[in-house]
């Protein structure tokens, strides 16, 4: 072959080389992980996991054709949740969505380069995911529910709905970090507002009947059920329990409050996971975690049941129902 035609042929490769290479980049398949605290069974982790995917596929991204989407589920379990961080590292995703917390701390532990987005994230810097929120300094970003500054909020409408309290529970789950924040925040809060706080912490479902029972037994006028997949899971138990001795509970969720909870006041959680999505379209095509900044709720919903109040015959104030997004009659 002569110098001039070796010369021609070699540019022309290198002409075409950077296009291939580009679109076998673009059309590989990408690998996310997802690590869930709650079980298979648990149908409202089902629908935040339905909303993430449809918010993924509005974006470009179709399972079994540029995408494959790695679930796993820690079924309320520290040690299972630890194996599903750990499965999840080996598979080499691309991306892992965390659900939790807890869950977050899990892959935290297990990687520090496996970009990580939590769905649901109390206050990071607290929790040591990051040293900064608005460029995260490590591999974790995604959305906050600061639920420990939301204590206050909580506690004050509690004490509007029951003015005579002057002692109030909270049922937590201690290995979940974020709830040892909100627990900390929550006894501070109500040390302003002059109430004795009552603090019930539970590590399993056999423990939340005891619970409710000793806040019967010590005359707490109210309590808040903190949000845990734990909590979440026993939901139904505790909502008509709660009931059953009429005790005043504040819940998170708004989907609490319309299984019969008297009152939530949280986040949204379809906007989280429908956002989670589009941070998770923003990594995979290129996005660095540092260039995504941990994100405060854009919304926060306050539920009311009256359905409920009726049964614990609990008259709630006009001043609060006029503030509420949802009414349950």
């Amino acid at each position: 072959m002569k110098r001039r035609e070796f010369i021609a042929l070699l540019g022309s490769a290198l002409a075409t080389w950077p296009v291939v290479t580009l679109a076998q980049t673009v059309n590989r398949t990408r690998r996310i992980g997802f690590l869930s605290s709650s079980t298979e069974e648990d149908a409202e982790a089902a629908k935040r996991l339905a909303v993430f995917k449809l918010r993924l596929q509005e974006l470009g991204w179709t399972e079994g054709k540029n995408l494959q989407i790695d679930v796993r589920f820690g079924s309320n379990s520290g040690e299972r949740i630890h194996q599903a961080a750990t499965e999840l590292i080996e598979i080499a995703s691309d991306v892992i969505v965390s659900t939790t917390s807890t869950t977050t701390r899990a892959l935290m532990n297990a990687t520090g380069n496996i970009p990580i987005v939590a769905a649901i994230s109390g206050d990071p810097i607290a929790l040591g995911f990051t040293k900064n929120l608005s460029h995260p300094t490590g591999n974790i970003t995604g959305f906050t529910t600061f639920n420990d500054t939301l204590a206050a909020k909580r506690l004050e409408m509690l004490h509007e709905i029951v003015p005579t309290m002057h002692t109030a529970a909270l049922m937590w789950v201690p290995v979940n970090p974020q709830q040892v924040l909100l627990e900390t925040k929550t006894k501070e809060v109500a040390h302003n507002l002059g109430i004795e706080l009552l603090s019930l912490p539970i590590k399993a479902a056999d423990e939340i009947s005891p619970a409710l029972a000793a806040a019967q037994d010590q005359h707490a006028a109210a309590i808040i059920v903190a949000a845990d997949p734990l909590t979440i899971a026993n939901g139904r138990a505790i909502i008509d329990e709660c009931i059953s001795i009429k005790l005043p509970a504040m819940h998170t969720f708004a989907f609490e409050t319309k299984n019969g909870a008297l009152m939530s006041y949280g986040i949204d959680l379809t906007e989280n996971y429908r956002r989670t999505a589009e941070y998770i379209d923003r990594i995979l095509k290129g996005t660095k975690i540092a260039d995504l900044p941990f994100q405060e709720p854009t919304r926060l919903t306050l539920a009311i049941n009256l359905q409920t109040a009726r049964a614990i015959g609990l008259k709630v104030p006009s001043t609060l129902l006029a503030r509420a997004d949802e009414v349950i009659e």
